[in-house]
């Protein structure tokens, strides 16, 4: 992870490491956080207690930084999305970019018995964190590829660079019938996220389905939907307006780090999807001023049979 003093102001506004807390500041953190867990527990549904057990201590973290709320409703958002167009059980899932493991639990309802779940991710604190954090869950994996992000990368060398996704992935060409990735393509210039669109249909089965959440933006711009009006750092840090090469057709707010946060036009949406995928849905979410519930648009996209 970068130094803290070298992320830009509006990221770090946003995405506040976890792991870059004082010790003491990350005592009282875990201890809000576990005094939280025992005490919704308590008054929990019995079948939302699952979850409640499986929210790690590193909820707050700057990969994937959210809270319980936060955390619990993605879970239950993905897994409706799921059930509605997927069909079938022994599912085999892929997680790109699984982070701290938050669809790990979920995927749970889908493999079995005989389907399995990997969660990849760039940071091997992150796979370590989350292979021994979900020991337990049946049919669960955790991979780390050498994949490079400008954001989320613990090393800037020159080898991870110019790593592809090709030979980074443990996966088998056509195996998968299930690729999610979540605020993902939300850190991606055109070239990696050519990439990693490549790699997502090589390792799907025909018919298979990916989920994958961007920010798409749209002519003329709309603003942010928040219902919260005293955070006005995400104002700034969701409005694209410096284009990106070598299209043009992915933008950044973060002109001195772009990986902070990158959307697309609908251009730049049909560069990735056009000769690999159908477009079954797109949800609009709120940081592009759309409609749906969900904060992140969502593409949800097949690969045709």
């Amino acid at each position: 992870m970068r130094p803290r003093q070298a992320i830009p102001r509006l990221a770090s506004a946003a995405f506040t490491s976890f792991v870059e807390l004082p010790p003491v500041h990350r005592l009282l953190r875990e201890g809000v956080s576990e005094s939280f867990r025992q005490y919704d527990r308590e008054l929990a549904w019995p079948d939302a207690e699952f979850f409640i057990d499986q929210a790690p201590p590193r909820i707050w973290g700057g990969v994937g930084g959210d809270s319980y709320t936060g955390w619990i409703y993605q879970q239950g958002f993905f897994a409706a999305l799921i059930k509605s167009h997927v069909a079938g059980r022994s599912l085999s899932i892929v997680d790109f970019g699984c982070g701290y493991g938050k669809l790990a639990p979920v995927s749970t309802f889908f493999t079995g018995p005989d389907g399995r779940y990997l969660g990849i991710d760039i940071r091997q604190d992150c796979v370590d964190f989350c292979s021994r954090h979900y020991a337990a869950l049946p049919r669960v994996a955790f991979h780390r590829s050498g994949d490079y992000n400008g954001m989320y990368s613990e090393s800037r060398s020159a080898e991870l660079a110019q790593s592809t996704p090709e030979r980074e992935w443990p996966v088998a060409p056509g195996s998968v019938d299930l690729v999610l990735s979540v605020s993902v393509f939300t850190h991606l210039q055109e070239r990696q996220a050519l990439h990693y669109i490549e790699a997502i249909h090589r390792i799907l089965k025909p018919g298979g389905l990916a989920m994958l959440t961007f920010h798409v933006v749209e002519e003329p711009r709309k603003p942010p939907r928040f219902r919260s009006p005293d955070k006005p750092h995400l104002l700034e840090l969701f409005d694209f307006r410096t284009a990106l090469p070598p299209s043009g057709f992915f933008f950044t707010s973060s002109p001195q780090t772009p990986e902070d946060a990158i959307a697309v036009n609908d251009a730049g949406l049909h560069l990735l999807i056009d000769g690999r995928f159908e477009l079954v849905s797109l949800l609009r979410g709120s940081t592009t001023g759309g409609e749906d519930p969900f904060f992140q648009d969502i593409a949800i996209l097949k690969k045709p049979v």
